[in-house]
């Protein structure tokens, strides 16, 4: 992998090109525009924008500069002459006409040089905005009615305007041809990630209670906040974990679902009903006090069914649950874009889920790792979400069920890992049956994960963060990234005897009693993307210890989508750096057995950074850089430092743009 601005080739769909060097042979081949609205350019700059540079050349070219390709490049939908002109400004190193080539996945070409697979496929043709109805009727031509199976239109919600045809690869390649079209992938397979085959090594820390050691005197059961759950089909209403009587119909007075999404009439799902218990379930008959009860026993759930995907997209399902009030989302499955068993790659899912999150900044995605064996996937490996497998022993060191990273493009994917094995919960058609399933899988791990952050959301909001009493006055709606934070923070709190990060544990397994800070003070901030760093700026924050002992300073930001067929999907850069009480200096995820070495590191790939060390007493400071923000204005993050810094301490920082900055320092009486 390159750093930014080391090397200025793109990679596209597995094609590494110098844009000059191409801008340069289709000169030469005198490919010019032909007459058409619209075509596909990449636009790449000799530096990295300023403000006045994106507004100068969005008012003077028309162009979005939103889809970012590493180093420095934009995909636009240029109309005809533009690209002339644009070869004339001084600040463009080159304008590249894309192919049907940087437009189709690699896979999908080497199909057409073998034999067309005797089942075609559906297949998503990406339209830009400036060509719909060009491509629209385009498509209808090239296609008989019955092919065409869905139109899908997200640019209300900041997402694309795809059409979902029924074609082989041969088909593929014909719409890649067309002008309008920006990128075309097949629709991927979408699979539950529970597999009766994962090997169980020891029953799972917190396994018989899901709450996994939570003191009850915090008052923590996630009443007033709603999970979002995608799953193989609605939950099981008729069960006791989610059945009310009173209130039999889904809705706002209903006392566990606030609503149902079915488009497609499946059946309640086994699958659905176990996951959505470990996450919310809460027993009508003992209501908070069965011991199976959900990890968020007092939250209430929106149910999806991925099965409506085959009509729609993953950012209009995850806008619909939050219309129905969710902002913790979760997932127990995974498509593969890239095909089965390979690296997973960027595609419109990740950049849904992505776009999602960018334009939704107080939710968080959940998404499980696989099956053992399988791969990864979307939506766990979109850049934006957590991404989890499931644990087998309690210290961390074995994962019972999940898929090893990294992502195509490097990025380290899962992220954590959590409760997963020797799981129980509600058992479809039994009325008020509980029982096992899989040994282990990654599908269980989601829903602990994302009850355990449903908690957090609703200490911070609640101001329950220093004695679990609720402060109003102290509380606060937490971003996204703070929830992301605070859950790798606790995953890299417990795992200090583990070496991490790992491509198969990511940052270790999340301690619950540390994700809500009954274990170490912690200093929480977040900085919203209206009022984050602009292109080489940086924040300071400064903060005391006064004990030796474990440090973990953790520096998570929501970023926006990257672009669709780049095989980098990296868009902004924040970096990390860490100064101790006596100058030395520590970056963000550069490690040595483990543990954070001195010495500047560069990673250009992932927004999530970490330093962990042992500590001194003394002030520290944690520096947030900008290096690059090539899709902003401004990129927001959150910091999250926990371990041995001191209860009392207050934190300052530099310039003061943080939303908020707490301490919850919590102890068992």
């Amino acid at each position: 992998m390159t750093a930014f601005g080391a090397d200025d080739r793109v990679s596209i769909a597995g094609n590494v090109i110098d844009p000059l060097v191409e801008q340069g042979r289709q000169r030469e081949g005198n490919r010019t525009v032909p007459a058409t609205n619209v075509a596909a350019w990449l636009v790449q700059f000799v530096n990295s924008l300023t403000a006045l540079d994106i507004a100068d050349c969005r008012s003077r070219f028309g162009l979005r500069l939103t889809d970012y390709v590493p180093p420095r490049g934009y995909v636009e939908a240029l109309q005809p002459g533009v690209a002339e002109r644009l070869q004339a400004d001084p600040r463009i190193r080159a304008v590249m006409r894309l192919g049907s080539d940087q437009k189709l996945p690699a896979a999908v070409r080497a199909e057409l040089e073998d034999n067309e697979p005797a089942d075609p496929a559906p297949f998503d043709i990406v339209v830009f905005d400036s060509a719909v109805d060009t491509v629209l009727a385009q498509v209808n031509e090239m296609v008989a009615a019955a092919d065409l199976i869905a139109v899908l239109d997200d640019r209300s919600r900041g997402g694309a305007f795809v059409l979902r045809v029924r074609g082989g690869s041969r088909l593929a390649a014909t719409a890649a041809s067309l002008d309008g079209v920006r990128w075309v992938q097949p629709v991927p397979e979408m699979v539950d990630d529970e597999a009766d085959g994962c090997r169980v090594v020891g029953s799972s820390q917190a396994a018989a209670r899901r709450r996994a050691d939570i003191d009850a005197a915090l008052g923590l059961s996630g009443t007033g906040q709603i999970v979002g759950i995608i799953d193989n089909g609605p939950l099981d209403l008729g069960h006791s974990f989610f059945r009310d009587p009173a209130n039999p119909t889904p809705g706002d007075v209903h006392r566990k679902v606030v609503a149902i999404r079915n488009v497609t009439q499946t059946s309640p799902g086994k699958h659905a009903t176990f996951t959505s218990c470990i996450a919310v379930g809460d027993d009508l008959a003992q209501p908070g006090t069965n011991p199976d009860r959900g990890v968020a026993w007092g939250a209430r759930v929106v149910s999806g069914n991925r099965g409506d995907l085959k009509q729609s997209s993953m950012l209009s399902e995850f806008a619909a649950a939050a219309e129905s009030g969710a902002f913790v989302h979760s997932n127990s499955w995974h498509s593969a874009p890239q095909g089965f068993c390979k690296p997973a790659t960027y595609g419109q899912g990740s950049a849904d889920v992505d776009a999602f999150c960018w334009l939704n900044e107080d939710h968080v995605i959940v998404g499980s790792s696989g099956n053992t064996g399988e791969e990864q996937g979307e939506p766990g490996t979109a850049k934006n979400a957590l991404c989890v497998s499931a644990a087998a022993v309690g210290s961390g060191d074995e994962v019972g069920d999940g898929c090893n990273g990294p992502t195509a493009d490097g990025r380290r994917k899962p992220d954590l890992m959590g409760v997963g094995c020797g799981v129980v919960s509600a058992l479809i058609g039994t009325g008020n049956g509980i029982g096992p399933s899989a040994k282990c899988a990654s599908s269980y791990a989601a829903p602990w994960v994302a009850g355990i952050l449903v908690l957090v959301r609703q200490q911070l909001m609640e101001g329950r963060y220093r004695d679990g009493k609720t402060n109003t006055a102290d509380g606060f709606v937490p971003t996204g990234a703070l929830l992301r934070a605070v859950a790798i923070s606790a995953a890299v709190a417990s795992g200090q005897d583990v070496q991490a990060p790992s491509v198969a544990r990511g940052w270790g397994l999340m301690d619950a009693a540390a994700a809500v800070g009954q274990k170490t003070p912690r200093l929480l901030v977040q900085a919203r993307n209206s009022e984050g760093l602009a292109a080489g700026g940086s924040a300071v924050v400064d903060f005391d210890t006064e004990r030796e002992g474990w440090l973990t300073v953790t520096l998570v930001w929501t970023e926006p989508p990257g672009a669709v067929g780049s095989d980098r999907c990296a868009v902004n850069h924040l970096d990390l750096a860490v100064a101790t009480p006596t100058g030395d200096v520590y970056s963000g995820n550069r490690f040595v057995d483990g543990v954070s070495v001195v010495g500047q590191a560069v990673d250009t790939e992932n927004n999530v950074q970490v330093v962990l060390l042992q500590a001194k007493a003394g002030r520290w400071k944690a520096r947030i850089t900008a290096v690059d923000v090539n899709v902003g204005p401004t990129q927001g993050f959150a910091l999250v430092v926990c371990g041995a810094i001191s209860d009392a301490a207050v934190a300052t920082m530099t310039p003061p743009l943080i939303v908020r900055k707490t301490i919850p320092v919590l102890r068992k009486a």
